[in-house]
């Protein structure tokens, strides 16, 4: 019977020692577990801010952008109504020259009867015709800039859904770092 008992005892022994080094790796397990998530949320929390600090920017970057483009989308408003004026002015300018014309063919067929006559509408017609064509340069370059600005606004259009799908994607990527955040608190 010593010897059944000698041998209970030592696989009793051997059990708890068993059971003993178990739980001192379980537990050392825990702490390099807790360990790595403490670190694992740290490197979130970290990202996260940046991400939050990029967004900030971008957002401030896109107010910018949006009231440059308010302004450049004015500047156009002016420079249409200033064109529709030129062209408007333009047009009188035509009619004065075509009433201009009219005259000096009369004046033509009175030509026999007095030069002078023909001399001051000659004048008239040489001061609507180069008043046309400055007026004429003037609405080209009009039109020149208002589609360099609309090729502005266009492209300041484009950055600015370019901005909101950033941010978009930002805020999604905060949202999935916020929820991986909570899924390990």
């Amino acid at each position: 019977m010593s010897y059944i008992g000698e041998h209970a005892n030592t696989t009793v022994l051997i059990a708890l020692v068993v059971t003993a080094s178990g739980l001192v790796g379980t537990s050392a397990v825990y702490q390099v577990a807790g360990a790595e998530l403490q670190s694992t949320n740290a490197e979130l929390e970290a990202e996260n801010e940046a991400l939050r600090a990029e967004l900030e920017a971008t957002e401030a970057t896109l107010e910018r952008r949006e009231a440059q483009l308010e302004a450049t989308e004015t500047r156009i408003e002016t420079r249409e109504a200033d064109l529709e004026q030129l062209l408007a002015t333009l047009n009188e300018t035509e009619a004065e020259l075509r009433r201009t014309e009219t005259e000096l063919r009369r004046t033509e067929t009175a030509l026999r009867q007095t030069e002078d006559d023909l001399d001051r509408t000659e004048a008239a017609l040489a001061d609507a015709e180069a008043e046309r064509e400055q007026l004429e340069a003037e609405a080209a370059d009009l039109r020149e800039s208002v589609d360099a600005l609309e090729a502005d606004r266009d492209r300041l259009e484009r950055e600015v859904r370019q901005r909101d799908e950033t941010i978009a994607q930002l805020r999604e990527r905060i949202d999935e770092l916020e929820r991986r955040l909570d899924s390990t608190s």
